[in-house]
């Protein structure tokens, strides 16, 4: 029955003390809060453990939550918030994961099984999201919140506490210098 209650009436639910509420909060709200913490840091264990960090503060500031908005927008902001906290505090992970999750990134489409071409193809991926990872944080971030939530200019911008005319630079030049990146990758193939 909780899978069919709106968000907000799961956190009504929740902050009338229903704990199985806020797990389907969760559950609904997981896999897009994870493929945007894993865009803005870069390693997927890292991602994890700030995903797990970022519903147990929602939890704790769900009292904050005005009910005024989407709740998802208001997650949305929280996990932008928390994950480029992260990120500039240095807490990172030595694991190497790539960027961005494969099942929503192709660089090129795989179109033989034949064993040469898919370890070009994987190989050029491999350049393309290193070359992602070096973008600016919030030039990543903003890159993230437009391509991977598919969120508008001035929704970037709420989500960032930034201008719109920064979002949208940042935007323009992170896209810019991932072509000419992405030309030279293929180039070099």
């Amino acid at each position: 029955m909780h899978n069919t209650w709106s968000d907000e009436k799961l956190v009504e639910r929740v902050l009338s003390g229903d704990r199985i509420a806020y797990k389907a909060l969760i559950e609904r709200h997981y896999s897009n809060t994870l493929r945007l913490s894993i865009a803005i840091l870069s390693q997927k264990q890292d991602a994890e453990d700030a995903v797990q960090e970022i519903f147990l503060r929602a939890f704790s500031a769900l009292g904050q939550y005005s009910g005024t908005g989407p709740f998802a927008a208001w997650l949305r902001r929280l996990t932008v918030n928390h994950c480029l906290n992260r990120k500039e505090s240095g807490q990172r992970m030595a694991q190497h994961v790539t960027t961005l999750d494969p099942v929503h990134w192709s660089v090129l489409p795989a179109s033989t099984d034949d064993p040469e071409e898919l370890l070009l193809k994987s190989e050029r991926e491999s350049q393309y999201k290193q070359k992602l990872d070096a973008l600016p944080l919030k030039q990543r971030t903003a890159l993230a919140l437009r391509l991977i939530e598919e969120l508008s200019y001035e929704e970037i911008a709420e989500q960032m506490e930034e201008p719109i005319n920064t979002v949208r630079s940042w935007i323009h030049r992170g896209r810019q210098r991932l072509s000419e990146e992405l030309e030279e990758v293929v180039r070099c193939h």
